[in-house]
């Protein structure tokens, strides 16, 4: 009995120690959100225009005074390309120890990347990558909360027959992972609304002169052109249509390369009245986040990915707040959301569907002007 009642002073004095400890107001660990974005490479102003969107999110956040009363920290690593991607993530969990992980950029990065997550179990929420793909695989610890291939397909066609109805249509898209998910999407699309396409070419993403497939749809006499591209091809498009002294009646693009502003300086009045497929460019609704983003960086937003960044990434960390700052909560709250149609900062809406798509998000129709973006009036 002795002994035992030794030891039970022991046991009492180390937890009145631990007691005291905490009311000596040791600091909680920190809530570490992760991004993994492409920061280097084809695809790093995609990237670091979502890095920008999630930074303007920070900064609400930290104005606010973080999440659930404890501080956050983001740290960022850069997914070189697909095969560095689920090393990034890794990580991002490993050594940064994050409780979230945020991707946006491309959709080739999101797929190894939330695989990584996945057998992980830490949360992993696509904020902008599109191809419908990613959300097929039965994931657990995956959401998207921004628009999908399908969305881009649906409404590239429907434009294409309330504005076009009648033109040879051609279809040109690199074979990447959110090149190839628009043809893919658009292709359905166009066989559901029983609306012939005169030629589809598909080429690599990687491809630097498309003078070939440029001469093939002028040759088909193709009118309408629906082009799914990132930065590089957009350009390469382009210079082919220049070389050979032919354009169509209208070229709808979608993808990354048509809603970056620098693919708009290159290019300058050659891609004037150029029709886009994307998330909204900061409606009116976004216009303190726009002031924002240029008190902070100096130059107006690059492309709507800044938007739907922030507004991914503001829903995950009001979702945060809401269940106390515990990540393992997280997902749960999200599934539970219900925010109509024009509840978020860019128009969208929030619910989410088995498969973890918000089925909220959405595309519209833009045109490029005067290198600016702006909406297209779909009734006319």
């Amino acid at each position: 009995m002795p002994n035992l009642s030794r030891r039970f002073v022991l046991s009492a004095s180390l937890c009145l120690a631990g007691g005291a400890a905490k009311a000596a107001g040791k600091p909680p660990r920190p809530l570490v959100i992760g991004a993994t974005l492409p920061l280097s490479g084809a695809l790093s102003l995609v990237g670091d225009e979502c890095r920008r969107g999630i930074q303007l999110a920070v900064d609400v956040l930290d104005a606010a005074g973080g999440i659930g009363g404890k501080p956050a920290t983001i740290a960022t690593a850069d997914a070189i390309g697909q095969s560095h991607a689920a090393i990034a993530v890794n990580g991002l969990i490993s050594q940064d120890h994050a409780n979230v992980v945020l991707s946006g950029g491309t959709s080739a990065l999101s797929y190894p990347g939330s695989a990584a997550a996945e057998l992980a179990q830490i949360p992993f929420i696509e904020l902008d990558a599109p191809a419908d793909g990613i959300t097929a695989r039965g994931f657990k610890f995956l959401l998207r909360t921004g628009p999908t291939t399908t969305m881009i397909g649906n409404l590239a066609v429907s434009s294409i027959q309330k504005r076009f109805a009648g033109r040879k249509i051609g279809l040109l898209f690199n074979t990447g992972a959110t090149g190839g998910a628009v043809a893919a999407a658009a292709i359905a699309a166009f066989a559901a609304a029983k609306m012939p396409v005169l030629l589809a070419i598909g080429y690599p993403e990687d491809v630097v002169d498309l003078h070939e497939p440029v001469g093939r749809l002028k040759r088909a006499g193709a009118q309408i052109v629906l082009h799914a591209a990132g930065p590089g091809d957009v350009l390469a498009f382009y210079a082919a249509m220049q070389e050979q002294g032919w354009r169509p009646q209208a070229v709808l693009g979608c993808a990354e390369g048509y809603l970056l502003r620098e693919t708009a300086y290159a290019l300058g009045a050659a891609f004037n009245e150029t029709l886009v497929i994307g998330a909204p460019y900061y409606p009116p609704q976004a216009a303190a986040i726009a002031a924002a983003y240029l008190a902070r960086y100096g130059i107006p937003p690059r492309s709507p990915d800044s938007l739907t960044a922030f507004t991914g990434a503001k829903l995950v960390f009001d979702t945060l707040n809401a269940v106390k700052g515990d990540p393992t909560k997280l997902l749960d709250a999200m599934r539970k959301t219900n925010i109509p149609a024009g509840g978020l900062s860019n128009g969208f809406g929030a619910a989410f569907d088995r498969t973890g798509q918000n089925t909220r998000s959405f595309v519209t129709l833009q045109r490029w002007h005067d290198q600016q973006l702006v909406p297209v009036d779909q009734g006319k």
